[in-house]
């Protein structure tokens, strides 16, 4: 096999490494159960902190950072939409798959700490709620599987050349992606929804 044909061939690899990936995870956590005892005693003291106690108080507080959690949720997905519409061939086509990449990065890095630093605080004000929702685990495990799928479609991005063209394995990678994005977001909704 040419280097030529093993690059066309790596999209294959990534994308059972992810569903493999994706299956571990979602049979560690349980597509429907809650996780093992260990976590549940840290989850509930995590609810007893003071700073747990100042958020959940405050009648400004959670609703800004829930506020900023979906702003920053909104340059994160769209960052993350622009490199797997590339990916599909779909948008941005006449750019190489390098440059979306390099310039996508930023959005999805800051967009991804900014997620994590309000969503940190959500998780503390409610962690019990969150411990025992089902719609939680499943958010957390869709989350690990798009957020490895994610990094492996960035890798091989930012190496390649500056042809303009994806190759056709990367196009399954791009849809599946996008599904389990979807199924983040869908899953967080469903916490506020029926928890």
């Amino acid at each position: 096999m040419n280097r030529a044909d093993m690059t066309t061939q790596r999209p294959w690899l990534y994308t059972q490494f992810a569903i493999i990936a994706a299956a571990v995870v979602l049979w560690w956590f349980g597509w429907f159960g809650v996780p093992p005892a260990p976590f549940e005693a840290f989850f509930v003291s995590m609810e007893t902190w003071p700073v747990s106690k100042a958020i959940g108080e405050s009648l400004w507080i959670y609703p800004l950072v829930q506020a900023l959690h979906l702003v920053a949720m909104a340059f994160f997905m769209g960052a993350v939409m622009l490199v797997n519409l590339r990916l599909m061939g779909l948008g941005l086509t006449q750019t190489p798959l390098a440059q979306v990449a390099r310039s996508a990065a930023p959005w999805i890095i800051g967009g991804l700490v900014a997620m994590f630093l309000t969503g940190l605080p959500q998780l503390m004000q409610n962690s019990s709620r969150e411990y025992y929702s089902e719609y939680f685990w499943r958010k957390m495990s869709f989350l690990l599987v798009s957020l490895i799928m994610l990094t492996i479609s960035m890798r091989f991005m930012t190496r390649q050349s500056d042809s303009a063209a994806a190759p056709s394995g990367f196009k399954i990678v791009g849809v599946a992606a996008l599904v389990f994005w979807a199924n983040v977001i869908i899953a967080a909704r469903l916490i506020g929804l029926f928890t």
